[in-house]
Formats: structure tokens, sequence, C-alpha cells
């Protein structure tokens, strides 16, 4: 299972509704053309892991990163000069 602290919850809805979701949407985990993880708006497909607030999807992990990502903890750091998601394996 992959975990997500409050901060980054926090962070992702901002970046949700910024993005004038349709109902039922979250950012999902998407892996680009180099291997990078990136972020986008989608619908949770049922096999995802989905993280919701106030009955709305917030991250969505789809199943096939879940393996990959089982254990990992995601964060947001807000160090000047270092902003951003963090993904870290304890």
């Amino acid at each position: 299972m992959i975990e997500v602290t409050e901060r980054a919850l926090d962070e992702l809805e901002a970046i949700r509704e910024a993005s004038n979701p349709q109902p039922g949407q979250g950012i999902t985990l998407v892996v680009d053309d180099s291997g990078d993880l990136g972020l986008a708006l989608a619908w949770p497909q049922e096999d995802d892991q989905v993280v919701e607030r106030d009955g709305q999807p917030v991250i969505i992990i789809p199943k096939v990163l879940m393996d990959p990502l089982d254990g990992v903890i995601i964060d947001y750091q807000d160090v000047p000069g270092q902003e951003g998601f963090t993904l870290t394996r304890p």
C-alpha cells in the first residue's frame, strides 16, 4: 500500500481544483516515455488505489503502479529551491 501524507494531499487537492475537474475525477500518477512519474486528471478505474477527501478522489494510484510503489510514502516538501513531491521508501 502507498501512503500519502496530509501535506501531499493538500497540494494534490489544490492541483485538482485548479484543473477544473469533472465530478469524480482525481489526480492520477502517470509514467511518461522516459520513465518519470507525472500527474494527470483522470477517473479512477476499478482496481486503482484511491485516496479521497469529502467523497472526491484526490489521488489515484493506477493498479499497474501499485506493486512497484508498494510501501512508498508520497509527501510534499516546501523548502526554498526544493519545492515538490517526494517519494520515499522507509
